[in-house]
């Protein structure tokens, strides 16, 4: 596992949403598996998650954040750093969101600041 040094520089809330993250099937026939999870933290440029399996470094995935009362938000990141979770035996993944002209990244930025109170 490696252990990333704290360098947050954004606000983050402490909110358990479920996220969906895309895996990449090893056969391309077949369809790609979906790993269900809990966040732990949310910025406007990242996720914190526990995840139940490995995602190597540097993996750059598709995220669904499905939050109540809402509509999905859908984003992709970069796995930036991992350690173990000693809580749940499971996996911390920090990932970084991209600027994507195919996600949600434009809501979700404004999802943050409307819960920041940030206004324009």
């Amino acid at each position: 596992m490696t252990t990333s040094p704290e360098h947050r520089v954004e606000t983050r809330l402490e909110l358990k949403e479920t996220v969906f993250i895309e895996v990449l099937s090893s056969d391309t026939d077949a369809p790609a598996n979906v790993i269900m999870c809990s966040s732990i933290d949310l910025s406007a440029n990242g996720v914190q998650v526990v995840v139940d399996q490995d995602i190597p470094l540097g993996s750059i995935r598709r995220l669904c954040i499905d939050m109540p009362d809402e509509e999905p938000l859908y984003l992709v990141g970069e796995v930036k750093w991992k350690r173990a979770d000693t809580a749940t035996g499971g996996i911390c993944l920090g990932f970084l969101l991209f600027e994507s002209d195919d996600s949600d990244i434009a809501k979700w930025k404004q999802w943050m600041a409307d819960r920041l109170g940030v206004e324009d």
